[in-house]
C-alpha cells in the first residue's frame, strides 16, 4: 500500500496546528444583561480608534451570555447588548483572561482574574459620575450647575486614583494613566454639547476646561487603542474650534482641525474617518490633495481609495440622474425636458429650517439671473401625507422657479445619497454633473459657478 506523501504531512501539519491552537489558554468574558428588550450581546475590538464587531452571540434563558476567545490581541475590547441605553463595558484582556462584565440598568459592573480589569473597574465606577450625565442625556438630566460642581471635585480624585495605578503589566499602567486624563476631558467636552434645557455661559465654565486647549495633542498614537479614540479626537477639535477666538470657515475646517494634532500617522487616521461627508469627487481632491502625505497606513489609503470609487460616478461631466417629478399643477418636469439650461436643484422641506434659511437667498439669485439660460428647480421632500403642506408653503412664501414635489427622499436623493439638506446640485445644459455639491445660495460663490456655465 502507497502512502501519498504530499498528503500525509499535510495532515500531520494540520494535527500540529490544531493541536496548538488547543494547547492556547482560552480567554473567557461571561455576564448578565439585566435589561429588558435586550437578546443579543457583541464584542467589540478596538480598529485605529473605532469599534469594529469581534463577535457576539445571544443571550439565554437566564439572560447570560459567554464568549470564549482561543486566541485575543492584547488590548481594550468593549460589550454592549442590542438594547443599548447605556455605555459600552471596556475591559482589558489578555491570552488567557477570565472576565465577567455584567451589563446593568444603569452601567456595567466588570470582575475577573486579572489586575488589569481590577483596577479598570475601580476607575470604571469612579468615572461613571460623570461619564454617565455627559453621554446619557436622554436619561440621565442632570443640568450644568450639579455638573460642574461634581466635575471640579472629580479632577483631583481622579489624579490621585492615576498615582495609584501599579498592576504588574507597565504596558497597561501607562496607558491607563493616558486614558484617565482622557476619560475626564471627554466627558467634559461631551457635556457641554449635548441637549439641556439651559446651556451655561463661558465665564461659568470651571477652571478645568482652560486647560483643555494645548498647543500640541495626541502626539502618540495611544489614543487609537480606545475604541472611541476618533470620537475623542473630533470632540476635541470641535471644542479648539469654538472657542479659538477665531472664526474658521467650512474651507479652513480640515486644514485647522489636522493642525492641532502633532502626529502624522494620527493626522492621516483623523482624515479618513470624516470622507463619508463629501459628495463631490472634485472636491474631496481639492480637499485632501494638501494633506494626502498624512496617509501613512495602508487601512487609511485604501480608505480614501474607497471613497473616491464611490464618488467616481458623481464625477463631474457623467451623465446626470434623469428625475421626473410633479410641479404644483400636476405637471410632470423632469431634466430631460430642461436640456438647453443649466440646471440648479434645491433638495429642501418645508421643515427644514437651513432650507428655509436659504430661501431668501435663492428668491435673491433667482431675480438676478433671470435672464440667463438656468432652469432653478426647488425639489420638496415632504413626505407624501404633507403635500397640502407643502402646496400651501410654496403659495404663501411666493416660491418661484420649478417647485417640485418627489414625496419625501425620492429616488433622485437615494441615487446621490443625500442624506441631509438642504443640497444644492448643478447639471449642465446637457444633463451631465457639474457638481452634486455645490454652494449654497447665501455663498457667493453660487452666482459665479451659475454665470460661468450660462454664458459659457
Amino acid at each position: 500500500m502507497q502512502i501519498n506523501k504530499t498528503r500525509f504531512i499535510t495532515a500531520l501539519l494540520l494535527c500540529a496546528g490544531l493541536q496548538a491552537l488547543a494547547q492556547k489558554p482560552l480567554t473567557i468574558i461571561r455576564g448578565t444583561v439585566d435589561k429588558e428588550r435586550a437578546s443579543k450581546v457583541q464584542l467589540y475590538q478596538v480598529v485605529e480608534g473605532q469599534m469594529t464587531e469581534y463577535a457576539s452571540t445571544t443571550l439565554d434563558a437566564g439572560n447570560n451570555y459567554a464568549f470564549a476567545l482561543p486566541e485575543v490581541k492584547e488590548g481594550f475590547y468593549y460589550v454592549t447588548d442590542n438594547a443599548g441605553k447605556s455605555l459600552p463595558g471596556r475591559l482589558y484582556l489578555k491570552s488567557g483572561d477570565a472576565v465577567k462584565l455584567n451589563i446593568l440598568a444603569n452601567g456595567t459592573e466588570l470582575s475577573g482574574t486579572s489586575p488589569e480589569n481590577k483596577v479598570l473597574n475601580e476607575w470604571q465606577q469612579m468615572y461613571n459620575g460623570i461619564a454617565v450625565p455627559a453621554f446619557l442625556f436622554w436619561s440621565d438630566r442632570t443640568e450644568y450647575p450639579e455638573f460642574f460642581t461634581h466635575l471640579t471635585a472629580f479632577i483631583p480624585k481622579a489624579a490621585a486614583f492615576k498615582k495609584q495605578v501599579n498592576t504588574p503589566n507597565k504596558r497597561f499602567n501607562e496607558l491607563l494613566k493616558m486614558v484617565i486624563d482622557s476619560d475626564v476631558e471627554y466627558a467634559a467636552i461631551q457635556f457641554i454639547y449635548t441637549p439641556r434645557s439651559v446651556h451655561p455661559t463661558k465665564d461659568q465654565y470651571p477652571a478645568y476646561y482652560n486647560t483643555i486647549l494645548q498647543p500640541k495633542k495626541f502626539c502618540d498614537t495611544r489614543i487609537l487603542q480606545l475604541g472611541d479614540g476618533l470620537d475623542r479626537m473630533d470632540r476635541y477639535s470641535l471644542y479648539c474650534n469654538m472657542n479659538s477666538g477665531t472664526e474658521i470657515t467650512r474651507e479652513e475646517r480640515l486644514s485647522y482641525s489636522l493642525n492641532l494634532f502633532c502626529n502624522d500617522t494620527l493626522k492621516g487616521i483623523y482624515l479618513v474617518q470624516g470622507l463619508g461627508r463629501y459628495q463631490s469627487l472634485e472636491k474631496l481632491r481639492d480637499d485632501v490633495a494638501p494633506f494626502k502625505k498624512y496617509l501613512l497606513t495602508d487601512s487609511s489609503k485604501a480608505k480614501y481609495l474607497r471613497r473616491e470609487s464611490a464618488l467616481a460616478s458623481y464625477a463631474k461631466g457623467e451623465k446626470a440622474y434623469n428625475f421626473a417629478y410633479p410641479d404644483v399643477n400636476g405637471d410632470t418636469v423632469s431634466l430631460a425636458s430642461l436640456k438647453g439650461k443649466v440646471v440648479l436643484v434645491d433638495t429642501w422641506a418645508t421643515w427644514c429650517m437651513p432650507c428655509r434659511a436659504e430661501i431668501p437667498h435663492l428668491q435673491k439669485l433667482e431675480e438676478e439671473l433671470r435672464n440667463k439660460a438656468i432652469a432653478f428647480v426647488s425639489l420638496s421632500c415632504d413626505e407624501a401625507k404633507d403635500e397640502a403642506k407643502w402646496k400651501a408653503f410654496v403659495e404663501k412664501e411666493k416660491l418661484t422657479g420649478i417647485q417640485l414635489y418627489a414625496k419625501g427622499f425620492s429616488e433622485f436623493t437615494k441615487y446621490y445619497k443625500i442624506n441631509a439638506i438642504p443640497r444644492f446640485l448643478i447639471f449642465d445644459k446637457e444633463g451631465k454633473i457639474v457638481t452634486v455639491d455645490a454652494p449654497r445660495p447665501s455663498d457667493p460663490a453660487l452666482k459665479t459657478l451659475l454665470l460661468q456655465l450660462a454664458e459659457g
